[in-house]
């Protein structure tokens, strides 16, 4: 049921994108070319098309390049990090993928992950050294689980194609407008702003659906996440990401439980000491293979991750905060994983 509706969400806001895209283009067609020659309006649309088409081509083909030139990654080698790779492997067959992911290291203290690259059979996936730090090998898992959802569902074409739509809207408007007030003489310069007001309203209508449309695409690769894993470890190490559940086994995250109250710096924390390590982490990150067995954030999966969400659930401005991210807020993550759980076991094939 849930993934139904995660589907049918997807379906329904690609047709409201490309739906209004196609209802403002007809309104300037239907406004406008009694007034001109048709010919010119729709050599202009194609014109305008072409470029939207353009700047984003540009974009995609590029960013590789760029995330790679302007991050501090290098590539994992496969006989040196074989755990990794293992993990890929596993993920890649259950995902169905024809080809592997490239496995990249950013050596960087915060614990996150993102896939890159020009679709399924020429994909990037990169983990951050903090990211290794901070989760157990479950954890790991379910993270490049979820990276290689994306990977799976196309994500990075998909998002490429809905962000055009934007850039389409805001320079139709423009050049329209600017025509239409050439045509009747019109010097008047509110007619400009005004133009310009209206193709920035239209702009921004279509991005905050684009960026809807980025957080469903999150919760589809959550479920992926979920389904080749298991809906715990995902759940738990999205909260340790999102939270800041700090990176330190059991045993000694209890030592200081009731004492961390008196330090100058949160012992548990430990950000600065985590600093200091990535360095050294990222060029021998086979050495934490054992620790990361056992070790990883200190964390109680219902009692703490249940109050990390409540505190986010009631936290000033967070839902107006949420329309304007790529990401969902964390808690409702956890939630649709909580319901993905109580469903019947995903096949990792079908979601």
């Amino acid at each position: 049921m849930v993934l139904g509706k995660l589907k049918f969400a997807m379906f329904a806001t690609f047709v409201l994108l490309f739906g209004t895209l196609l209802a403002l283009t007809g309104i300037v067609v239907w406004l406008i070319a009694p007034g001109l020659y048709a010919a010119s309006v729709y050599s202009l649309l194609i014109v305008l098309l072409g470029f939207a088409i353009g700047i984003t081509l540009l974009q995609y083909l590029l960013a590789p390049y760029i995330i790679r030139a302007f991050t501090n990654m290098r590539e994992l080698d496969e006989k040196e990090y074989a755990w990794l790779h293992s993990m890929v492997d596993d993920l890649v067959k259950k995902a169905g993928l024809k080809k592997k992911p490239r496995l990249y290291l950013v050596n960087d203290g915060t614990p996150n992950a993102f896939a890159f690259g020009y679709g399924k059979n020429h994909a990037y996936v990169a983990l951050h050294t903090g990211l290794i730090e901070l989760l157990n090998k479950d954890e790991i898992k379910s993270v490049l689980a979820h990276e290689i959802g994306h990977v799976k569902h196309n994500d990075i074409v998909l998002i490429t194609i809905a962000s055009m739509v934007p850039i389409f809207v805001y320079y139709l408007i423009i050049a329209i407008g600017s025509i239409v007030a050439r045509s009747r003489d019109d010097d008047n310069g509110l007619t400009g702003i005004f133009i310009f007001i209206g193709a920035y309203i239209a702009q921004f209508f279509t991005y905050l659906i684009v960026l809807y449309l980025s957080r469903v695409r999150e919760y589809y690769a959550d479920a992926f996440g979920a389904a080749a894993t298991s809906p715990k470890d995902m759940r738990t190490a999205l909260a340790k990401i999102a939270y800041g559940f700090p990176a330190m086994s059991s045993a000694k995250a209890k030592k200081y439980e009731k004492t961390r109250a008196f330090y100058i710096a949160d012992p548990l924390a430990a950000v600065d000491e985590r600093k200091k390590r990535d360095s050294q982490l990222g060029k021998d990150l086979e050495k934490s293979v054992k620790k990361r067995e056992t070790e990883g954030a200190h964390l109680d999966s219902s009692r703490e991750i249940e109050e990390a969400m409540l505190w986010e659930r009631e936290a000033a401005g967070a839902k107006v905060l949420n329309v304007f991210s790529t990401h969902p807020l964390t808690y409702k993550r956890l939630d649709a994983l909580y319901e993905f759980e109580k469903e019947n076991k995903l096949n990792p094939k079908d979601v």
